[in-house]
């Protein structure tokens, strides 16, 4: 319920106050697991990720969001669950499966932080690990202009206009027993479909 209130009130802000342009929703299949993969630069990120999206979406986020037991309610309400950024946290990774496995859509952020300079940083491998394990497709996300509408240390956005484009569902299907190298041609393949959006 409060996920339905939360995303009613983000839309009308985000196509009011701001202006935000939705390409490509088509290409994220109506059912069955899906990975978003979607690069990160304004905390805006997930709000307008969480529109754009139909379907429900469950996001990983930072650990440290969870310690205020006010956002900490909120944050569990809307799907969100916390990540441990320095650590292979292995009870995120099952919960990821998990949701997958039930065929829901997971969000990840490939560079696990916003990055300090607008190039993209060096992808984390957790997604290719993921469509691995739960043979689902990722669909490679690109958001742009949300870093002006609310810079660093910002509290609140400014009116302006944001996009978001999602490409075409990449799918990955290795049987040559080379994990660790599969793993990095995937998140490799990602962060390039992603710089073509």
């Amino acid at each position: 319920m409060l996920y339905r209130i939360a995303k009613s009130i983000a839309y009308l802000f985000l196509h009011s106050y701001i202006r935000l342009d939705i390409v490509g929703h088509g290409n994220i299949p109506g059912s069955g697991g899906v990975l978003l993969a979607p690069n990160h630069i304004s905390y805006l990120d997930p709000i307008i990720l969480g529109v754009a999206v139909k379907r429900k979406v469950y996001s990983m986020a930072k650990e440290e969001l969870f310690k205020s037991g006010i956002s900490r309610f909120f944050l569990i309400r809307l799907n969100a669950f916390p990540v441990k950024r320095r650590s292979i946290d292995r009870d995120v990774l099952k919960r990821s499966l998990q949701i997958l496995g039930k065929g829901n859509v997971l969000n990840i952020f490939l560079e696990g932080t916003i990055p300090l300079h607008d190039k993209m940083k060096e992808g984390k491998p957790g997604v290719a690990w993921l469509a691995l394990k739960r043979n689902v497709p990722v669909i490679p996300v690109r958001i742009t202009g949300s870093d002006e509408l609310l810079p660093d240390g910002a509290v609140f956005p400014k009116m302006g206009r944001a996009r978001i484009v999602f490409g075409h569902p990449i799918y990955f299907d290795f049987n040559n027993g080379k994990h660790k190298e599969n793993i990095k041609i995937m998140t490799e393949k990602i962060i390039e479909e992603i710089g073509k959006l």
